[in-house]
């Protein structure tokens, strides 16, 4: 009896200790700090709990998210691998025989966000391909470019950020950009239009300035465009001598000399398409060049003190105004061509000019030029030696580059029909307008060159007198 009575307090006093034991536990877990719209290569935080204290133990769950991994659950500070878009909720959970208490945390990675570089509006104009650009696939996701909608169509590279889209002609294409990674995936998608294939060999370029000795090389970067996906090539049709040294290259380098107008032809293939387009190149030597936007008609000119003259007869068909006109030489309804011939061919008409009464002259002046005064005819005399030496100078071949020429004097003789319109000294005398008008007498002058070196003035009737015209300009 004694015997059992003390196992029995024992066991008592047993039990109480226990249970004391156990009351003294605390679990404190500490998942330290959480992490927000992580971005990094394999999309990884390293987690900072507290360790668990000596006799508890400590281990990680994902309460929250998807397709989430920890390298080693029972670190506290294990590497936790997610994917871009998920939102997980982490557990740092301690444990003391049936006893457990968690900490949690937020950790976010940022979605998977493709953007489209490529912007070429609602049609590809004068193209038929695309070179299509995305932003590259970064932190260990991969890009890859589909054809969703269109016949015809094939995407070059297609597992590249840089690809190449070629389609037919006149269609409409969606292609779409995705990324991917593990689980996840986004996708931007572009709509076009393909057009017709157009070669571009770019702008006429006729006024290239260079500042080496007018007899060296020169030498320019051409600017074409090559279609994505397609090949081209250049050829000199025209100029010499004349050197494109890469005749694929939409910007080769051409080498060329001063004072002459190259014609360039650039082709380009895309698939079975085919097309071709000219630039013309010139460099500026002794003459620059002018192209009137009205009719595309390109002028020479020299520069002579701070004034450019033009070295070319103006040939702007100018539409007739109420005083206004201009005609070709010999060529009227009542023409009577005293002396030499019709000027009739392209050729001629280059060479010679129209010739404009003072109204006309006026009307045809393009933006930026205008008439000589008689002062500056003088100016350009003295500038080039005075009265015994400007002749040859000026004059067709001389060194200058003026090029005056001898085009020949019109009388129009207006509404009378018994009388007819005279043209006289084609090749013989140059009548060149000048800026002068007498507005009581309505005469002008002409400033007069004759072909055995003499030269003088004209005063004339303003409507009724017609010859050549050199506009000039100040230097800019």
């Amino acid at each position: 009896m004694k015997w059992k009575v003390g196992t029995i307090l024992l066991m008592i006093l047993l039990l109480g200790a226990c249970n004391k034991q156990e009351e003294e536990i605390i679990l404190t877990p500490d998942a330290g700090p959480g992490y927000t719209d992580v971005e990094n290569d394999g999309y990884v935080v390293t987690l900072s709990a507290q360790p668990a204290p000596e006799g508890q133990t400590g281990i990680w769950r994902m309460y929250i998210g998807e397709h989430g991994r920890f390298e080693d659950p029972h670190d506290p500070h294990t590497r936790f691998y997610g994917e871009p878009g998920e939102t997980y909720l982490l557990g740092w959970e301690l444990s003391c025989g049936d006893q457990y208490k968690a900490a949690t945390i937020s950790v976010s990675f940022k979605p998977l966000h493709p953007v489209i570089l490529s912007h070429p509006g609602e049609v590809l104009t004068d193209n038929v391909s695309l070179a299509l650009q995305a932003e590259a696939a970064r932190y260990g996701a991969t890009g890859r470019w589909e054809l969703v909608d269109g016949d015809g169509g094939r995407i070059e590279s297609p597992k590249e950020d840089s690809a190449v889209f070629i389609g037919r002609e006149n269609r409409e294409y969606t292609v779409r950009w995705t990324l991917t990674y593990g689980s996840k995936s986004a996708a931007a998608e572009l709509t076009f239009t393909t057009d017709t294939l157009r070669s571009h060999a770019g702008d006429d370029e006729l006024d290239i300035i260079t500042y080496t000795p007018v007899t060296d090389p020169k030498y320019y970067n051409l600017d074409a465009r090559l279609p994505a996906g397609g090949t081209g090539h250049w050829q000199l049709l025209e100029g010499t001598p004349g050197k494109i040294y890469l005749n694929d290259d939409p910007n080769s380098l051409f080498e060329a000399v001063a004072d002459t107008t190259y014609t360039l032809l650039w082709s380009v293939q895309v698939d079975d398409y085919t097309s071709s387009d000219t630039v013309r190149i010139r460099f500026r030597g002794k003459w620059g060049v002018w192209v009137d936007p009205r009719d595309n008609q390109a002028y020479r000119y020299v520069r002579i003190g701070d004034l450019e003259w033009m070295a070319d007869n103006f040939n702007y068909a100018c539409p007739w105004s109420e005083y206004g006109r201009n005609f070709y030489y010999g060529q009227s309804a009542r023409a009577n061509i005293v002396d030499g011939h019709p000027v009739d061919s392209e050729a001629d008409r280059k060479f010679y000019g129209r010739l404009y009464n003072y109204f006309g002259a006026k009307d045809a002046a393009p933006e930026g030029w205008r008439l000589p005064t008689r002062d500056d005819f003088k100016r350009m005399q003295t500038l080039l030696g005075g009265e015994l030496y400007f002749f040859d100078k000026i004059i067709v071949g001389g060194e200058t580059g003026l090029d005056i020429n001898f085009a020949g004097f019109m009388s129009y003789s207006y509404t009378y029909d018994d009388l007819r319109d005279n043209f006289i000294n084609q090749d013989k005398i140059g009548y060149y307008l000048t800026d002068y008008l007498d507005p009581r007498t309505y005469q002008t002058v002409f400033y007069t060159f004759y072909e055995n070196g003499t030269h003088g003035g004209a005063v004339v009737h303003s409507f009724f007198s017609l010859g050549s015209v050199r506009y000039i300009r100040d230097v800019k």
